[in-house]
């Protein structure tokens, strides 16, 4: 788990410490689970108990539990997550309306695109995906991204569209949690210019990130509103910079996008 995540659950815990409406140790099993959930190998008691700075006594209670539970197997010293917590993703993405509903339309965009076409939410100070084209015709991160995955929002061409559609006051908390980092030369990290940014993208209606995440890779978002004309989601196309030019997203994918976003719309 990222060093900055560790450190705001922890400042959580630190703040409810005496808050008798917050379960602790139901915190620390959940954050438990999280570390498991993200790390590519097997952990053992004190991989885990490194990683949260939780006591060993902590992280076996917690791993006893989850095991217990059926979303953790135990093979000797070491503990990973269960096939059962499919159940949980599974269940979730079935009961949201929203995902079910955007699933064939983004399927669309992509065999009318010919690229990966997603959907998130904003959830804190990341872009989480919601739904994805499930037929994406090339590998376009380094890091394939799923349903479930994250990302960084003030650097995300959805993320930008969504925090566009916040106050100017929570733009500024959001970005002061977001410790604010260039993944490339081109990311953009000051708080005024991205403020200034923000507020362009609003305007516009649309969002544009050109290697900011990654060399090489450019996406454009648009919002879904719902029909009070509330944003509720973003919806993306991403595209590698040899294929298509900013300009191009501008011209052939942006009103393809909107019209989906439009479709979208009638159904939330």
């Amino acid at each position: 788990m990222q060093k900055d995540v560790i450190e705001e659950h922890s400042a959580t815990l630190d703040k409810h410490a005496d808050n008798p409406d917050f379960l602790s140790s139901f915190a620390r099993g959940l954050i438990i689970f999280e570390v498991l959930s993200q790390s590519k190998r097997a952990q053992t008691i004190s991989d885990i108990a490194k990683e949260t700075g939780f006591p060993r006594a902590t992280v076996r209670r917690g791993l006893y539990t989850l095991t217990e539970l059926g979303y953790v197997i135990q093979d000797d010293r070491y503990y990973e997550l269960s096939p059962k917590i499919l159940m949980l993703g599974h269940n979730y993405i079935n009961a949201q309306t929203l995902s079910s509903t955007a699933q064939p339309i983004l399927e669309n965009l992509t065999r009318e695109l010919n690229e990966t076409a997603t959907m998130g939410t904003l959830v804190k100070n990341e872009v989480i995906y919601i739904a994805r084209s499930s037929h994406s015709r090339q590998k376009i991160m380094s890091n394939t991204l799923t349903i479930g995955s994250h990302l960084p929002a003030y650097c995300s061409s959805m993320g930008r569209v969504l925090l566009a559609a916040e106050s100017l006051e929570r733009q500024k908390e959001i970005l002061d949690q977001s410790h604010l980092k260039a993944h490339t030369d081109k990311t953009i990290i000051d708080v005024e210019m991205l403020l200034s940014e923000f507020a362009r993208v609003k305007a516009q209606g649309y969002s544009i990130i050109d290697q900011e995440l990654e060399i090489g890779l450019c996406s454009i978002a648009v919002p879904v509103l719902d029909r009070a004309g509330n944003v509720i989601a973003a919806i993306s196309i991403s595209s590698l910079t040899l294929k298509n030019s900013t300009d191009d997203l501008i011209k052939n994918v942006l009103p393809v996008l909107q019209q989906a976003a439009g479709i979208l719309t009638n159904f939330v």
